[in-house]
């Protein structure tokens, strides 16, 4: 393939940082944590769906082409020019997606209702039949080929849904429609007459504390700390960040933290009882999750000037 042009400056052209993890671009992953990277025979690896693509295979999923039309344009005396595409053009032949799954929806929601197998693993994460209800779930059998699962749906809005597949030992976990966006999830919290909103990373994490009468939102990717800002508005909300307890989650806890803290937004760190996340601290002892988050909700100005205290005095000490 001497002839074709070079992925890693395609890549960064499309500001994507070959020098480290980055979002897997497969569409049929929903990749929660960066796990595609670039190897310098010329391909990119995921090593969380196993995708491997080379230049011609990335063309074709990020301008949204067939093979045939991405080989002509990688070919390195092609007229057409990378250098020269519009970025915005480019995102918007990946991004769009006209499918209204509005009645869809309602079929895998009555699907999910009937069926005991997608009920247990509802169960199994811990969340509610309130949960059920509220976010609309569904329950879907997808076939690609060589790969098939059941999984349950997950409704971001009419155009976009995450599929988790109720089988965790399968490599396949994610789908979610070709050509959407990773968007937050329950951005309604940010709207409603709670004095605070909990900030999750993924859904489920999020519909652990809906699943207890606790506001949340779910970022759904820790890449969309920016998205959350974009819509965030002073709503005299105090914050409480519950991200997962990895490298990624960290990441992203620092960026909302020096966003609050610059521009005089309250905010709290809720670290899910010393669990990864606030599925598994729901999963494994949900009594202490409910305990804990509920001192927190039930007086957070309490608890909001108690922290500031802790750092005035850190500041004094040091």
């Amino acid at each position: 393939m001497e002839n074709l042009k070079n992925l890693r400056d395609y890549l960064e052209f499309h500001n994507i940082d070959t020098s480290k993890f980055f979002t897997c671009i497969n569409p049929h992953h929903l990749d929660r944590n960066p796990s595609m990277k670039y190897f310098d025979d010329d391909r990119v690896f995921c090593f969380g769906c196993r995708a491997s693509y080379n230049i011609v295979d990335v063309i074709s999923i990020m301008e949204g082409v067939d093979n045939k039309e991405a080989f002509k344009r990688a070919l390195i005396n092609s007229e057409y020019n990378v250098a020269t595409v519009p970025k915005k053009q480019v995102k918007q032949k990946e991004t769009k997606t006209d499918k209204d799954y509005t009645k869809a929806y309602s079929v895998w929601n009555q699907n999910l209702k009937r069926n005991k197998q997608a009920l247990d693993y509802i169960k199994k994460r811990g969340l509610s039949e309130y949960v059920i209800d509220k976010f609309n779930l569904g329950f879907n059998s997808f076939d690609f080929g060589d790969i098939k699962f059941n999984s349950i749906i997950i409704p971001i809005n009419e155009h976009i849904f995450t599929a988790r597949n109720i089988n965790d030992n399968d490599d396949f976990r994610y789908y979610k429609p070709k050509g959407s966006t990773t968007e937050l999830f329950n951005t309604k919290a940010l709207t409603d007459n709670r004095n605070y909103c909990v900030i999750t990373e993924g859904e489920f994490d999020c519909m652990s504390f809906e699943s207890i009468s606790i506001s949340a939102i779910g970022l759904s990717s820790v890449n969309n700390v920016n998205k959350f800002i974009n819509i965030e508005k002073p709503l005299e909300k105090t914050y409480i960040i519950a991200l997962d307890d990895d490298a990624a989650g960290s990441k992203a806890q620092d960026e909302l933290i020096e966003y609050f803290e610059a521009n005089n937004i309250k905010y709290l760190v809720f670290n899910n009882c010393g669990y990864k996340d606030a599925n598994q601290a729901l999963v494994e002892n949900p009594k202490e999750f409910e305990e804990d988050i509920y001192l927190i909700v039930n007086d957070i100005d309490r608890y909001y000037e108690r922290k500031l205290r802790k750092l005035k005095q850190q500041d004094s000490e040091m």
